[in-house]
C-alpha cells in the first residue's frame, strides 16, 4: 500500500504516449487526441518504433531511449507481448508512472505459462515504476484538463472521484453522470490492477481535499488488509459508496474458493464494507442515487419520512417502498394536522402521506412544506408530483426550491413522467435538492442515506466493558499445540469443550466413555436419567458436509433411566455410526444428564476462516440445515460488544428471541457474549482454524455450549483488522506520587474516562492541544479519539485506579497518525494538570517514539504553540529539532526515527522540510 509517485500519475508535467499513430483505431492515437483535445497543458511525446516526425503535430521518437527528457507519466498501448519490456525500459529512463492500457494480458501467456499481466508486475516491481492497469481506460482530472482515456466523450469537472475496475462500465457512468450533471474529481479504472489497486488510490483521495466523495466499482479485493485500512480512514471524512459486482458464483471474476460453513463469497463482502464504514448499493443506478442524498441532503436528525404528493397513488407507492426497507413514516403533530385542515379538502385523511389533491397549486406546496418546518416531529420530506392539466411542473418546482430555503428540513423529490417534467428536474439540480425519477428510487437513495449514517453511528459507539478478554489462557493454547503436535489437525469433542470453557463460555457436563462398560460405571454414580451421545471423528470437525441421509441419522438418545436401556441405546447408536460414518474413527461415547435445565431458541455461532479474508465470526440458526444456512450472519473480528449485537441483531433468530424469550436483554446479551469471546479465542489462538457451538441454548447462567467442535492449521489465520496489541501494556510506577500506571493502547471502551480526562483539564491545556480553548467534548469527539485501528491511528493511553478506589481514570494521552507509506507520523500529547512534574509526559512520548520506530516510521513531527515551553521543553529533552513556522506562527518539531531506504522517500521528505 503506498502513494508513492501517485502526483505524478495525477498531476503530471509531462506525457508520453507510447504507440500512438495517426492510424484509424489506434489506441494510442485515440488517447492522444483526447489528451489535446481537453487542453493538457504539459508536454506531450509519442514514442513510435514506426520513426513518425509527429503524431497529430506531437513530436515523435522511435524508443523510449531516444526520449529528450524523461516524462512524468507514460501511457503504453503497444501489443501485449511488448508490454512488459517497454515498461522495464521506462523505468530505467526515470519515469515515475505508467498507465497500460494494453488489453488481454490477463488471457495471453507468456514463455513461463503465467498470464502475460505478471510480467508486467515484475517488471514494475524492479525498476520502480508505478503502473495503473493492464486494461484500463485510462485516467481523468478534469479539474486540471487532463483526458488520458480513449473514452468517447470527457466528464464535467467536480468533487466526487470514481475508482472502477471495468472500463465498458466505467464508459457508461461517464454518459450515466453527464446527463445527470455530475462532475468528477478524479475518474479511472484499475483494469487488472497489477500495481495500483483500490487501497492505494483511496489513500489518496482521502487525503485530497477536492474530493467530497469516493465511489468504487469492485470486482474483487486483492489484498483485504490492506483494502480495510485504507477505506476505513477514508470513510470517516467522506461519503465512500461501493457497488461489489460479482455476487452469485456465475458472475465472480476470480474463483472465491468459500470456507467451512459458508455457501457464498457476496456476505463475507457485505460483512467487510459494512464494517469500514461504507455503504453498498446493488447497481450503478443506486449509486448515483445515494449520492445525491449523501451529498446534497444534511446529516439526519431522524430517520423517518414525511410524504407529500398530488394525489393518493404517488404517496402510496413511496410508502410501500419504505415499509419493504424497514423505513418508517414521521407522526404529524396536532398542530401540523390542523394547519394542513384549513388547506386541504374536508375528506383528506389527516395522516401521513399527505395527499394535496390533484389540483394542488404551487402556493399550496410551499404552504404544505412551511407547515411541516414547524414540526419538531418531521426532519425529512418526500415532495412528490404528477403531471397535471391544471397546474405547470416548473412553477411547483419553483414553489419548492423557495419554500425549502432557510428551513432545517431535508428535502428531496419525485417529479413522475419525463417528457414535461424534464425543466422542473432541472431546476431541483440547480438548486441543489436531490430528485429522482420515480417515487421508489426517490425512496431507496433515502434509505440508503439512514444506512450510510447507521453505519457511521456504529463506527463512533462506544461499546459497554466486557470481560476478561486479556487473561491469561495458556493452558489452552498448550491444548491446542500438544495436538498439532502430534498431527491431529482437529480436537477431541473433550478437547474443544476445554478450550471454549476455559474462556468462560458455559458447556453442559459430560462425561466421555471408552465403551460401553464405562457408560454404565459413570450411570450407576447417581443412577439419573441420562443421554448418550455416539463420538467419532466426522463428529469433531466444524461445518462438517453431511449428505442428506447423515444429516438424519440419529446421533444422541435420550432420557435413559435403566442399565438395560443405556446398553441398547449404545448398540443401537453403534449401528447408526457404522451404517452413516464407516469411515470416521470411533472415539466412545459421550453421557450428559438429562433436564440440565437447558432449552429455548436454537442458536449456531461459531468461527471459520476465509483465505482471502482471515478469521470470520458466524452467528444464526442451529437445527436443519437449510435453516442454519439462510440465517447464517457473518462479522469480522475482532467483536466488542456493540458489533456483537449488530451481528446478532442481522439474524432471523434475533427477532425469535425477542418475541419468544422469557428474558429477551439477557438472552440477547449472553448470545453477544459469546460472540465476543469467539472472536477473542481466536485472535489469540490462530492456529484455530474453526470452530462450531451447535447447539448454543440458555439456562439461568446465561448462553450454554451444547456441542463444541474445533479443527486447526498449522499456519496461524491473521484477522485483516488489526486486533488490540496486548503486547504493548507496559506498567510504571510514578516517582513523585507512587502511583502504579499501566500504559497501554486505547480501547473504545476508555470513551467515558478519556471524555472526563478532557472536561477536568484547565483552559490553558485545552488550548496547547487542539491550539483553541473548548468548553465542551461531545461523546461522538471523543469516541473517535479512542475507537482506533492500530495501524494509521495509535493511541497510548495512561490509567490508574482513581484515589477513591470508584474505577480508572486517564491520567494522560499521547496519539499518532501515520501516513500510508509509513514515511511520517503526526503526534499529539497531553497529560492531567494533576500530573504535572511526575514525568509521565516523557514516559508517553518515549514509548510513542519507540513504537513508531520499531514499525518502521521514518520521521514524527508535530506543531506546538509559541508560547508551550513545558511541551517545547519536553520535545528538546527528546531530542527533536525545533524550528519557528512563520506562516502558521508556531514551532515545527521534527524527530528522525529511521533512515529513508529508497529515494522516492528522501524526496518526498524534502518536500516536507522545504
Amino acid at each position: 500500500m503506498s502513494t508513492r509517485y501517485l502526483e505524478s500519475l495525477f498531476n503530471p508535467a509531462s506525457i508520453a504516449v507510447i504507440g500512438a499513430s495517426e492510424r484509424a483505431g489506434n489506441l494510442g492515437g485515440m488517447v492522444l487526441r483526447n489528451l489535446m483535445s481537453s487542453g493538457y497543458p504539459g508536454k506531450l511525446l509519442v514514442v513510435n518504433q514506426k520513426d513518425y516526425d509527429n503524431v497529430h503535430g506531437v513530436p515523435c521518437v522511435r524508443k523510449v531511449s531516444k526520449m529528450e527528457f524523461s516524462p512524468d507519466l507514460a501511457i503504453v498501448c503497444t501489443p501485449p507481448e511488448t508490454v512488459a519490456k517497454t515498461i522495464r525500459r521506462l523505468g530505467e529512463a526515470g519515469v515515475r508512472t505508467a498507465i497500460v492500457m494494453t488489453g488481454g494480458m490477463s488471457r495471453t501467456h507468456s514463455k513461463t505459462g503465467q498470464p502475460l499481466m505478471y510480467s508486467v508486475r515484475d517488471a514494475a516491481r524492479e525498476t520502480g515504476i508505478r503502473v495503473l492497469g493492464p486494461n484500463t481506460i485510462g485516467l481523468m482530472v478534469p479539474a486540471r484538463n487532463l483526458n488520458a482515456t480513449y473514452a468517447h466523450m470527457g466528464t464535467l469537472p467536480g468533487r466526487v472521484a470514481f475508482v472502477g475496475q471495468s472500463g465498458t462500465i466505467a464508459s457508461s457512468v461517464i454518459d450515466w453522470a453527464f446527463a445527470r450533471g455530475v462532475g468528477f474529481s478524479y475518474f479511472l479504472t484499475l483494469g487488472d490492477g497489477m500495481d495500483i489497486d483500490h487501497d492505494d488510490l483511496i489513500d489518496y483521495l482521502a487525503q485530497d481535499t477536492q474530493t467530497q466523495a469516493i465511489l468504487l466499482h469492485i470486482e474483487h479485493i486483492p489484498n483485504a488488509r490492506r483494502f480495510m485500512s485504507a477505506v476505513r480512514v477514508a470513510s470517516r471524512t467522506k461519503p465512500v459508496i461501493a457497488v461489489k459486482s460479482g455476487r452469485v458464483p456465475e458472475s465472480e471474476w476470480m474463483t472465491h474458493e468459500l470456507p467451512a460453513g459458508i455457501r457464498r463469497s457476496d456476505p463475507i463482502y457485505d460483512a467487510m464494507l459494512q464494517r469500514a464504514g461504507v455503504l453498498r448499493v446493488d447497481g450503478l443506478g443506486q449509486m448515483f442515487d445515494a449520492l445525491e442524498t449523501l451529498t446534497r441532503m444534511r446529516p439526519l436528525r431522524r430517520e423517518t419520512l414525511a410524504i407529500m404528493a398530488n394525489g393518493v397513488g404517488p404517496g402510496v407507492l413511496a410508502v410501500d417502498r419504505l415499509a419493504d426497507l424497514g423505513g418508517e413514516l414521521a407522526s404529524l403533530s396536532e398542530a401540523s394536522i390542523g394547519a394542513l385542515a384549513e388547506l386541504l379538502p374536508a375528506y383528506w385523511t389527516r395522516k401521513n402521506p399527505i395527499d394535496l389533491n390533484y389540483d394542488a397549486s404551487p402556493e399550496l406546496y410551499g404552504k404544505a412544506i412551511k407547515i411541516l418546518a414547524k414540526d419538531p416531529e418531521v426532519a425529512n420530506v418526500l415532495v412528490l408530483y404528477a403531471p397535471s392539466l391544471t397546474e405547470d411542473s416548473l412553477q411547483i418546482a419553483d414553489a419548492v426550491v423557495q419554500a425549502a430555503k432557510g428551513t432545517r428540513l431535508n428535502i428531496f423529490t419525485c417529479w413522475l413522467g419525463q417528457s414535461t417534467v424534464m425543466e422542473a428536474r432541472d431546476e431541483f439540480y440547480r438548486a441543489g435538492l436531490p430528485s429522482f425519477f420515480n417515487p421508489e428510487k426517490a425512496v431507496v437513495a433515502f434509505m440508503q442515506h439512514v444506512r450510510h449514517q447507521r453505519l457511521q453511528r456504529l463506527l463512533k459507539e462506544t461499546p459497554e466493558s466486557f470481560t476478561d478478554h486479556f487473561s491469561d489462557h495458556t493452558k489452552t493454547r498448550r491444548v491446542v499445540m500438544n495436538a498439532l503436535r502430534s498431527g491431529r489437525l482437529h480436537l477431541s469433542s473433550k478437547e474443544a469443550r476445554e478450550v471454549v470453557r476455559d474462556y468462560g463460555i458455559n458447556t453442559i457436563e459430560t462425561v466421555y466413555c471408552d465403551d460401553v462398560e464405562e457408560v454404565l460405571e459413570a450411570f450407576s454414580i447417581e443412577r439419573r436419567p441420562v443421554d448418550v451421545t455416539i463420538v467419532h471423528e466426522q463428529a469433531c470437525h466444524p461445518f462438517a458436509k453431511l449428505t442428506v441421509a447423515q444429516r438424519r441419522h440419529k446421533a444422541t438418545v435420550q432420557k435413559l433411566s435403566s442399565e438395560a436401556a443405556i446398553i441398547d441405546a449404545c448398540s443401537f447408536l453403534m449401528e447408526q455410526y457404522q451404517e452413516y460414518f464407516p469411515e470416521s474413527g470411533f472415539l466412545g461415547f459421550a453421557m450428559q444428564h438429562s433436564y440440565q435445565h437447558v432449552g429455548g431458541i436454537e442458536f449456531s455461532v461459531g468461527i471459520t476462516r476465509d483465505a482471502q479474508f482471515g478469521p470470520l465470526v458466524v452467528c444464526g440458526a442451529s437445527g436443519a440445515h437449510v435453516n442454519v444456512m439462510t440465517d447464517r450472519q457473518i462479522a469480522l473480528p475482532p467483536l466488542n460488544m456493540v458489533l456483537a449485537r449488530e451481528l446478532l441483531r442481522r439474524t432471523y433468530m434475533y427477532k425469535l428471541l425477542r418475541e419468544h424469550s422469557l428474558k429477551p436483554e439477557t438472552d440477547i446479551r449472553a448470545v453477544s457474549e459469546t460472540l465476543v469471546t469467539l472472536s477473542q479465542i481466536v485472535i489469540d489462538i490462530p492456529e484455530i482454524r474453526g470452530l462450531e457451538i451447535s447447539p448454543l441454548l440458555f439456562n439461568d447462567q446465561g448462553a450454554v455450549a451444547v456441542n463444541v467442535a474445533i479443527n486447526l492449521s498449522e499456519a496461524p489465520g491473521q484477522p485483516i483488522i488489526q486486533p488490540y496489541p496486548r503486547e504493548l501494556e507496559e506498567w510504571l510506577v510514578l516517582p513523585k506520587s507512587g502511583r502504579r500506571v499501566i500504559i497501554r493502547p486505547a480501547l473504545a471502551e476508555d470513551e467515558p474516562s478519556h471524555r472526563e480526562f478532557h472536561e477536568l483539564q484547565s483552559p490553558e491545556s485545552i488550548r496547547y492541544r487542539f491550539f483553541q480553548y473548548r468548553k465542551h467534548f461531545s461523546r461522538e469527539d471523543v469516541a473517535q479519539m479512542v475507537q482506533i485501528d492500530y495501524d494509521r491511528e495509535m493511541v497510548f493511553i495512561a490509567n490508574a485506579p482513581k484515589e477513591d478506589g470508584e474505577g480508572e481514570e486517564t491520567l494522560g494521552t499521547v496519539r499518532t497518525w501515520t501516513d500510508a507509506d509509513n514515511l511520517r507520523c503526526e503526534f499529539a500529547v497531553m497529560v492531567h494538570d494533576k500530573m504535572k512534574g511526575e514525568g509521565l509526559g516523557v514516559a508517553l512520548m518515549q514509548k510513542m517514539i519507540d513504537y513508531c520506530r520499531a514499525r518502521g516510521t521514518v520521521e514524527m513531527v508535530g506543531d506546538v504553540l509559541a508560547d508551550n515551553r513545558p511541551m517545547l521543553q519536553l520535545a528538546e529533552h527528546l531530542g527533536f529539532e525545533i524550528k519557528y513556522n512563520v506562516e502558521e506562527e508556531v514551532m515545527d518539531l521534527r524527530l528522525v526515527l529511521n533512515e529513508p531506504e529508497n529515494d522516492w522517500q528522501k524526496e518526498r521528505l524534502g518536500k516536507y522540510t522545504h
